[in-house]
């Protein structure tokens, strides 16, 4: 996968012309519990393909170790839909690994005017941008196949997860408001637990998920500034409390160079842990 990334992003380079575009940054999460999580997500493209591979690392106490997930997204992104593929891998640290496999379609109902970025689902890549006018909305749905691996003793323990996800997003004369639930199916319902991140959370999960809805507002409109607001709400299997998240955030774009800062307090019923994210990136 390593070397995957690296070729994918060379061919990217090298057929750069007049119509490509870049989006790049690096995104850092500290938390409770010796919690420490960073996102590398680059965006090169070219005409209507895009190319974006990523890397996620996290570390905890619990954890002990630094886990490593790679990824690489391909997406066809026309005026009124992107289609788009993706496969992953997080290799083995203390004895469990997982690979996963993807797609994901999202349709602008009224496209607008302008950028490449959706307003909700994978193509929104995280900002408020993309779209012009008084209403712009996008619908889409997503599917995620995961194959978690725990090796106990001399055997290997699988858990089988798919993930489906329907998402939607509105700008509604200054405001973007986006929303998506997401549900969980296992193959194995008394197998090991899983990793991930859950739409919505800025720090990886190991739980069992049973479903999540995220909510989540921007307000563009102010100098340099788009503040927002996001909530997710999550379901478990196994007797495990609900959990609710709270994130309040804002994107600063400086014309080529963008950043970002988030607050998020995790509320698993018993106890509230709060996170801090902050990043930086370029675009052009």
């Amino acid at each position: 996968m390593k070397k995957l990334l690296i070729s994918a992003v060379a061919l990217a380079c090298f057929s750069i012309n007049a119509a490509a575009y870049f989006d790049g940054g690096v995104t850092g999460t500290t938390g409770p519990h010796g919690y420490s999580g960073t996102k590398l997500n680059l965006v090169i493209g070219s005409g209507n393909l895009a190319i974006e591979p990523s890397l996620a690392s996290y570390t905890s106490d619990a954890l002990d170790k630094t886990y490593r997930t790679y990824a690489l997204r391909g997406a066809w992104e026309a005026e009124k839909y992107t289609v788009a593929g993706f496969a992953g891998t997080t290799p083995e640290v203390n004895k469990y690994s997982n690979k996963f496999v993807g797609g994901d379609v999202t349709f602008s109902l009224t496209p607008g005017e302008g950028g490449h970025s959706r307003l909700a689902g994978p193509g929104s890549r995280g900002s408020a941008r993309g779209g012009t006018g008084v209403t712009r909305i996008d619908v889409g749905a997503g599917l995620k196949h995961t194959i978690h691996t725990q090796t106990i003793g001399t055997t290997d323990k699988d858990t089988d997860q798919t993930e489906g996800s329907l998402f939607a997003g509105a700008k509604i004369l200054m405001v973007n408001l986006s929303a998506s639930f997401t549900g969980y199916k296992y193959g194995d319902e008394d197998a090991i637990l899983t990793q991930g991140f859950v739409p919505g959370h800025n720090f990886v999960l190991v739980a069992y998920p049973k479903s999540s809805v995220n909510v989540k507002l921007d307000l563009p409109g102010y100098p340099l500034l788009t503040p927002f607001v996001s909530y997710t709400g999550t379901k478990y299997k196994g007797g495990v409390d609900d959990s609710s998240a709270y994130l309040l955030g804002a994107y600063i774009d400086l014309s080529m160079v963008t950043a970002n800062v988030g607050y998020q307090i995790f509320d698993n019923g018993s106890t509230k842990d709060s996170f801090i994210t902050m990043g930086a990136g370029i675009k052009f």
